[in-house]
């Protein structure tokens, strides 16, 4: 609904968000054992807040109680009992004009923060915590002056840290107060991953948010990492190329090699004789056998040949 100019919601709405939000903010370990505190904007003179000591995981309408900018209650048949935490909710409604929902929550990493003496610096590894910007820290000290240091801040930032008491954020809606819950919680866990890369006494550090697990060191604020250096590595040598030992083939020469024997040419054959022409063979005539070195053969050879000459002839 409308009311001067501003969208507020309406109870029936700013009911149902308180109690989902608490629900999926319980769920999420931030809202312990009662701890904690929720409230809704409605109108100009109007806020929803839950009772003190509500269990957020099984919130109802009865753990709700309507309240004026002076923190007196309205619309309750009998007296409710009214988180202690009340006035630092109205003083941040009273001083900012766009914040429509206040949450107190107990995230463990942003209440381990608090209980160091930590703030939140303006970083931006996620979207989420780009948006969530500065988170100062406030000591712990009683509600009144809480509440009037928080009347500084409420209209720069988003959030503060409390000394041993949690976080308090603020948004249009209560969806935007959750989400810079989890963007707190988010950016608490990443630094005290980076913080506790060294413990400062034993070594033991296991990369908890609360410091060494083993001789409770506090954990190291984040530091520059530096550049990480290249690792050098043994590159073995070069081996020269081997030549390829193929027939007819010369191996790669490289820089600095001795030039290769060449392989020695082969004498090419000699022709072979042609041979000379042989007179046509006689026919039915064999093949006259080599000349006798005696007389005796010559003269039967003679007589050979002249008997087959005259048989040729009958």
């Amino acid at each position: 609904m409308v009311i001067q100019g501003v969208a507020y919601l309406s109870d029936f709405e700013a009911k149902k968000a308180i109690m989902e939000m608490a629900r999926r903010l319980e769920a999420k370990g931030w809202l312990v054992a009662g701890d904690g505190s929720m409230s809704v904007r409605v109108g100009p003179q109007a806020v929803w807040v839950t009772v003190a000591g509500a269990d957020k995981a099984a919130l109802t309408q009865d753990m709700l109680v309507r309240v004026d900018m002076n923190g007196k209650a309205m619309l309750s048949a009998k007296p409710k009992p009214l988180p202690e935490d009340l006035p630092i909710h109205l003083k941040i409604y009273q001083e900012n004009e766009n914040a429509q929902c206040v949450m107190h929550t107990y995230p463990a990493c942003a209440a381990v923060m608090g209980m160091q003496g930590q703030t939140v610096q303006p970083a931006a590894f996620s979207p989420a915590v780009r948006a969530l910007g500065r988170v100062q820290l406030l000591p712990a000290q009683n509600v009144d002056a809480q509440a009037q240091a928080v009347s500084l801040l409420c209209r720069t930032d988003k959030a503060v840290l409390l000394e041993n008491d949690g976080c308090l954020t603020w948004g249009k809606t209560p969806a935007d107060a959750a989400h810079l819950v989890e963007a707190l919680d988010y950016y608490a866990a990443v630094t005290a991953k980076l913080g506790c890369a060294g413990c400062s006494k034993c070594g033991s550090c296991g990369g908890h948010c609360t410091g060494c697990s083993k001789c409770g060191a506090p954990a190291v604020q984040p530091m520059a990492q530096p550049a990480a250096q290249p690792v050098a590595m043994a590159v073995p040598a070069a081996q020269p190329a081997q030549p390829v030992s193929l027939p007819g083939v010369t191996g790669l020469i490289q820089p600095g090699m001795a030039l290769p024997t060449l392989p020695k040419q082969q004498a090419a054959p000699a022709p072979a004789p042609v041979p000379a022409a042989q007179p046509a063979a006689v026919p039915a005539m064999e093949a006259a056998p080599a000349a006798p070195k005696s007389a005796n053969a010559r003269d039967a050879a003679m007589a050979e040949v002249i008997r087959r000459t005259l048989k040729s002839f009958q």
